[in-house]
């Protein structure tokens, strides 16, 4: 975060918008969470939209994607295992504007290699069209 903006792989703690929620008309998440930088997009004007995928101690369900974080890649982030990160789920937000941030410090970062997986992952349900971020404001 030298440039005052997050790096690809940060954790931070959020309040996460659960798709479910956003479609019911709620505008706020329900608890701060740990959530996942892993697509940044930055205008000409400076404003970074970042993508956030949250991470849950509850195992997900057969229909959900997800990844199992590994116990070494819970250490650097300071999570607790069992741990997974939700792939079809996501936020979109605008980092210099949101407020939706507990604290803008990273409580850690992944490994580039599992960060890598987390990313592939995503795209792959981006361009498919599987997963259509909840915009928050």
């Amino acid at each position: 975060m030298a440039d005052g903006r997050p790096r690809l792989g940060e954790v931070f703690r959020y309040d996460y918008l659960w798709r479910r929620e956003f479609e019911r008309g709620e505008d706020s998440g329900r608890k701060a969470r740990p959530v996942c930088v892993t697509i940044m997009l930055s205008d000409r004007d400076g404003v970074t939209r970042v993508l956030l995928f949250p991470i849950t101690s509850q195992p997900p369900g057969p229909a959900r994607v997800a990844l199992s974080v590994p116990e070494t890649e819970a250490r650097r982030t300071g999570l607790r295992t069992p741990a997974w990160i939700i792939i079809d789920d996501c936020n979109i937000d605008l980092w210099e504007a949101s407020f939706h941030f507990a604290d803008r410090r990273p409580v850690g970062r992944f490994s580039y290699a599992y960060f890598d997986r987390i990313r592939a992952a995503a795209l792959q349900h981006l361009r498919g069209g599987a997963l259509k971020p909840s915009p928050r404001q």
